[in-house]
């Protein structure tokens, strides 16, 4: 009998630790997509038309996380399988988001476009609610920051 694995706990019982650490992560995230996309601008229509720098972006973000992820490989668990799958549609989905994000940036101003990708925290949780039901919990604080966070950015962006 195999066991199955418990979701993660709530946002309101996870360590502060934890919290703080994952908030860092997302910081470094949002910096490191924020650059690309001023890089992503600068190269595209240059350089490159915006489906040849999908494809080396996505090549090179490819090759890094397979060297990182190869040595966890041996120890993937009962779940792989239905895992993987899951990975393949976040997969795609994620090509398509860099797709149409390089497209965006060479028809429109970064400045412009910037803002209007990060109107993704609205999608999150959107998606969240009807996905995550049992692993998420969307409360109306939770909703707030997400509006306060992208109006925030978006008057940054646009003012």
């Amino acid at each position: 009998m195999t066991q199955t694995a418990s979701p993660p706990a709530p946002a309101e019982h996870t360590p502060r630790r934890t919290l703080v650490t994952g908030v860092a992560f997302a910081l470094g995230a949002a910096m490191a997509y924020g650059s690309s996309q001023v890089i992503t601008r600068q190269i595209i229509g240059d350089l490159a038309p915006p489906l040849t720098g999908t494809l080396i972006s996505l090549f090179w973000g490819t090759l890094g996380f397979a060297l990182l992820s190869a040595r966890n490989l041996g120890s993937r668990g009962d779940h792989f399988r239905r895992g993987t799958l899951f990975f393949a549609a976040g997969g795609i989905f994620s090509a398509a988001g860099v797709l149409l994000m390089f497209n965006a940036l060479e028809l429109g101003q970064v400045v412009v476009i910037a803002p209007v990708l990060a109107t993704n925290p609205l999608f999150t949780l959107v998606f969240a609610s009807v996905f995550l039901r049992g692993v998420e919990r969307i409360t109306p604080r939770v909703i707030l920051g997400a509006l306060l966070v992208v109006s925030g950015v978006m008057v940054l962006s646009v003012f």
